[in-house]
């Protein structure tokens, strides 16, 4: 269901996202659920005081061009990353360790240390500006937490494709953050 039918039902169009996100707000837990226990911010949130923050931001940021379920959680999980790095940001002005963030988008067999938030972000930036097409697979598999099936429905490429833009974009982002990535442009 689209933004657009929803403005269309009666709705006011600035209500038409604030519909969305309370159709979506599932979906928008399970991610954040994902992300907090994954990921080593149990200290500083709960999956529903990340989804409740998100959402607070996504309303603030103006929901009217939102165009679907998969156009509101990409903008959910970026908003979810900012909050991350905001929280990161605070705990390391005021001195306290920051929370790492479990590199589970690198293969186990790899022995790489658990990355801080912020650093993943920028290495995510950096692919972005890179490879845009491989950055969106990093949002739809790691920030979304879709499987390959999932993020190919989603993003209409094909599942092979998805396989190998994910494992390209997993050894650039462990390069990148290993300092490896020295000789790229």
């Amino acid at each position: 269901m689209s933004s657009v039918e929803i403005g269309q039902g009666g709705a006011p169009p600035r209500d038409a996202g604030r519909a969305l996100v309370g159709l979506h707000y599932d979906d928008m837990r399970r991610m954040a659920r994902r992300i907090v226990l994954g990921d080593g911010m149990r200290m500083a949130f709960q999956p529903t005081e990340l989804v409740n923050e998100t959402v607070i931001r996504l309303i603030r940021s103006g929901l009217e061009a939102v165009s679907g379920r998969e156009h509101l959680l990409a903008l959910a999980s970026r908003t979810m990353r900012r909050t991350l790095i905001d929280e990161a940001r605070k705990q390391a002005a005021a001195k306290r360790q920051r929370p790492l963030l479990l590199t589970e988008w690198i293969d186990p067999s790899d022995k790489v240390e658990p990355c801080g938030v912020e650093n993943l972000n920028d290495a995510i930036t950096a692919l972005e500006t890179h490879s845009p097409e491989h950055a969106q697979i990093v949002e739809l598999r790691f920030g979304l937490g879709l499987t390959v099936e999932e993020a190919a429905l989603v993003s209409g490429i094909p599942e092979r494709t998805i396989k190998r833009r994910w494992h390209a974009a997993r050894v650039w982002l462990q390069d990148y953050l290993t300092g490896q990535d020295a000789g790229r442009d």
